[in-house]
């Protein structure tokens, strides 16, 4: 056999593996390849109708702003679970500036609250309770400045000496963001008292009453405020 004949049956035989190694390596990726990272929570503190989702970060590196890229990623996290957990299959959000965004799910409008550190994304929803949720880093610093300027006039200095700081953040942060303001309206208007049965209490300047549910995971805490 020619040495031209030979190459060309190795070009052959080449031809028609490269496809089988190809549809190989896409079965391959995947039965191996990323399991879905969207984490229920379920808590035995909160209404069953309240449900809660973590999720690692997931880093938009094409989104510079970090405002932008959050709020990118927690519609991303509701659209996730509206389909997955919720059998959505129409799902509208709402998202503006400074503003609590509104999801609609097959055209029925639910209560939806995310917020985002460097490390996980939490989320609440709920069609029954207006919810806020809110997340920090357990290791996040808050300066004994911080702590005066957000503590209400008539809370006792002995929560804040049973609890971390940066636990009645999330707290407060977690009420004010069921309420729709965010933090353009004072911390220090968010008046937190312990329950009877060992949760929490809050009530906002206004008037308005609801329930705090806040704990530990993967390194940390995790709030959520309904009513």
């Amino acid at each position: 056999m020619s040495q031209h004949s030979v190459f060309a049956l190795i070009c052959k035989l080449l031809s028609k593996a490269v496809p089988y190694f190809q549809t190989a390596n896409q079965n391959f990726i995947r039965s191996t390849g990323p399991k879905p990272l969207t984490e229920p929570i379920n808590h035995q503190a909160l209404p069953k109708s309240i449900s809660v989702y973590y999720e690692p970060a997931r880093l938009f590196e094409q989104l510079k702003n970090r405002q932008e890229a959050e709020s990118h990623s927690g519609s991303y996290l509701i659209r996730k679970v509206a389909r997955e957990h919720m059998a959505a299959k129409k799902v509208d959000i709402i998202a503006e500036k400074y503003e609590k965004p509104r999801a609609f799910i097959n055209n029925s409008e639910v209560s939806v609250s995310f917020s985002h550190t460097k490390s996980g994304l939490a989320l609440a929803i709920s069609e029954n309770h207006n919810v806020g949720c809110d997340i920090e880093m357990m290791n996040r610093h808050v300066s004994p400045q911080l702590i005066k300027r957000m503590k209400h006039e008539q809370e006792e200095d002995l929560l804040y000496e049973q609890l971390p700081a940066v636990q009645i953040w999330t707290f407060k942060e977690a009420a004010l963001k069921m309420m729709g303001t965010g933090l353009r309206n004072p911390m220090h208007n968010v008046q937190i008292t312990q329950g009877k049965s060992g949760g929490f209490d809050v009530e906002i300047n206004d008037g308005i009453q609801a329930k705090i549910c806040s704990f530990q995971h993967h390194e940390h805490w995790i709030t959520i405020c309904y009513r």
